[in-house]
């Protein structure tokens, strides 16, 4: 049964606290880039295991949407919710009075499974409460929230640990999480009523996952979109190395670079909802993949060059096809989840995390020195999108115009 929209105050105040809540995975992960050479040097250990406590985060989030999201089939909506934000809180706690590494990219691992459960059940509140239009209006705030997310946290952070050093980072973040759980306790209502809850939640969407990667049709779009969004993570990994240790920018100067970057995926978004209204998502991927793969080559092939305006400009490309590509590919693989469409976007999720975890990992792992590790994370996930796609029957079909 459909839950009766709030009125416009509380479905203002309502749409507020979920994007605060969507805002825990790029305040988890960017805030704190440029403190990674003071993170090692804390722990005393190097930067690739500073690193690795990016690539955990990643695997936390595929493992929390896993789980929260039957969960909140199950349940209700609030109590993971609440169980998750919790969670994010004490960890966000706990992180800062660390000073062994292994420790602190445990309790990472645990602060993403918290972080999940804003993303996974937002999504749900929404479904629940709107539809149509409306909907469509709450999640773009959603979204644009998560756009502006990468774009602020790393100037945020850069500021954070001029003043006060790494740890004030992660003191920021439990002291928004802990506002976003009275917010979560005091405004969020309970969306999914008694009657609508699956008695197995966790057997039904383990039978939904299954059916979902027997369709080829659809595991390959997912793999498409995962593909494509794991760019954005390696350079999410790689960044810090890149910008602070291979062109020597100072903490401020690193931040507002991030920023410069991550500002292409709210310009190419921009792009994309303006092609959308003479084109097709299958035919801006078709066009759009050989462009994400020639920026990615070249960033590869120049990743040696000490010249940093060189280097930034098929980086900024390449970041901005990503965001123009991911939307578009999403699109295709739920189309092909007509009636599996809420184990669908988990399933979604939970692959794009997965590889991202395995392409974070493989940029912390290589050669700090130099570019080539990002460089690469971008250019082989997007040739292996650019053979799924071409190989699918929605890539290999004439194009269609209009």
């Amino acid at each position: 049964m459909q839950i009766k929209p709030p009125s416009a105050r509380r479905a203002a105040a309502i749409t507020g606290t979920l994007g605060l809540l969507s805002l825990f995975p790029p305040l988890a992960t960017d805030m704190y880039l440029s403190a990674m050479g003071d993170l090692a040097q804390s722990m005393g250990t190097d930067h690739t295991a500073a690193e690795f406590s990016l690539s955990i985060f990643f695997l936390g989030l595929c493992v929390g949407q896993l789980l929260i999201g039957p969960a909140s089939d199950g349940f209700g909506r609030k109590l993971p919710l609440i169980f998750g934000t919790t969670l994010f809180v004490a960890t966000s706690i706990a992180l800062p009075l660390m000073n062994d590494i292994t420790v602190f990219n445990t309790l990472r691992f645990f602060q993403a499974i918290g972080a999940s459960a804003g993303m996974v059940v937002g999504r749900a509140v929404v479904k629940d409460l709107y539809h149509g239009q409306k909907a469509a209006q709450v999640m773009t705030v959603l979204v644009m929230l998560l756009t502006v997310g990468p774009i602020v946290s790393p100037t945020l952070g850069s500021l954070l640990l001029e003043a006060f050093g790494w740890r004030s980072i992660f003191v920021t973040m439990a002291v928004i999480s802990a506002i976003a759980l009275v917010l979560t306790l005091a405004i969020l209502p309970e969306t999914l009523a008694p009657e609508a809850r699956q008695k197995r939640p966790f057997v039904d969407g383990a039978r939904g996952i299954a059916m979902l990667l027997r369709r080829r049709g659809f595991l390959a779009m997912a793999l498409v979109a995962a593909l494509v969004q794991s760019g954005m993570f390696a350079f999410i990994t790689g960044s810090s190395a890149v910008f602070q240790g291979v062109f020597g920018l100072d903490t401020v100067s690193f931040g507002l670079m991030f920023a410069l970057v991550a500002a292409a995926l709210v310009i190419f978004g921009r792009v994309n909802t303006l092609l959308l209204r003479s084109y097709r998502p299958a035919q801006i991927v078709r066009a759009g993949l050989p462009v994400f793969i020639g920026a990615a080559a070249i960033l590869a092939a120049i990743s040696g060059t000490h010249q940093l305006w060189l280097f930034i400009l098929p980086l900024w490309i390449a970041i901005g096809m990503v965001g123009l590509l991911s939307a578009n590919a999403m699109s295709i693989a739920m189309d092909l989840a007509p009636d599996g469409a809420g184990v669908g976007s988990a399933l979604l999720g939970a692959l794009q995390f997965a590889i991202a975890f395995g392409v974070s990992s493989l940029v912390a792992v290589g050669d700090s020195s130099t570019a080539l590790p990002m460089s690469l994370g971008l250019l082989l996930p997007s040739l292996a999108a650019g053979a799924l796609f071409f190989a699918s029957p929605r890539g290999s079909a004439q194009p269609v115009t209009g």
